[in-house]
């Protein structure tokens, strides 16, 4: 079956893949830009500090995709090379699968699995995440990270926004996939980061990883936890505690300078 041929929506603030205009079709070409041989983007999905999430089509297999476009020169490599590396060694229903790594002489491309769905941090904030959801969404990434550790692979980054929630109810495992292993720890490499580094999201990280210790599977179960906090009640507790720390320390400086006058 052939895929039709539409052009991807040309969307203000798009990123330039390698310095081109990346809603343009390669020279000679009609249509999506094609890349590596055989991926159209067809239509931006997001984007971010490393580069722009496109909705591809695989030419050889037939089956949409979602493609990665780092350009060379921000640095990323490493980065990518890391969570392509981490993911391979996993194939679970609630991981997003990573399906090539790749890059021409523009950007580095990262082909993944196609979640349709939205992010659990995206349902948190439209308020539309029911109880049962949460506790469906957490066995499927207790599961999912049950399977990433015995493999020897930590997250380091669990949080809503790494969490993609499918548009099918009857998803079964695959209900919710955890996503983005870009700052993973596989535990027989040579890591990239050493002791006294911190990588994550500080509102998600557990004491020990947020002091630079290493971390370990509990490091990622105490993030999980507090996500799926976050899903049920709406709020982030570290973050809220941080608030509150904040109005404390404000009031009583406020105080001080009253009575020092």
């Amino acid at each position: 079956m052939k895929r039709p041929e539409t052009r991807p929506a040309e969307e203000p603030g798009t990123m330039p893949l390698g310095g081109q205009d990346p809603t343009q079709a390669l020279p000679g070409a009609t249509g999506p830009r094609l890349v590596l041989g055989r991926y159209r983007l067809e239509r931006r999905l997001g984007a971010g500090g490393f580069g722009v999430v496109w909705l591809g089509w695989d030419e050889k297999l037939e089956r949409e995709v979602a493609v990665k476009a780092i350009p060379r020169e921000n640095g990323s490599g490493e980065r990518v090379e890391r969570e392509a590396r981490a993911a391979a060694r996993l194939n679970h229903p609630g991981i997003v699968a990573i399906y090539e790594l790749a890059s021409d002489e523009h950007d580095v491309y990262l082909v993944s699995e196609l979640v349709r769905g939205r992010t659990l941090a995206e349902l948190v904030r439209a308020s539309a995440v029911a109880d049962r959801d949460v506790a469906r969404i957490g066995v499927a990434l207790c599961d999912a990270l049950d399977h990433a550790h015995a493999r020897g692979v930590i997250h380091r980054d669990v949080k809503p926004q790494n969490v993609m929630v499918v548009a099918d109810p009857a998803a079964g495992a695959g209900f919710a996939k955890l996503a983005d292993f870009g700052v993973a720890h596989v535990v027989s490499d040579n890591p990239l980061t050493h002791t006294g580094d911190v990588v994550g999201t500080l509102a998600y990280m557990a004491p020990e990883q947020a002091e630079g210790a290493r971390v370990s599977p509990a490091s990622d179960v105490y993030s999980l936890a507090l996500t799926l906090y976050e899903a049920w009640t709406g709020t982030n507790p570290v973050r809220a505690l941080s608030l509150l720390r904040r109005h404390i320390r404000k009031r009583s400086d406020h105080i001080a300078g009253v009575r020092q006058g």
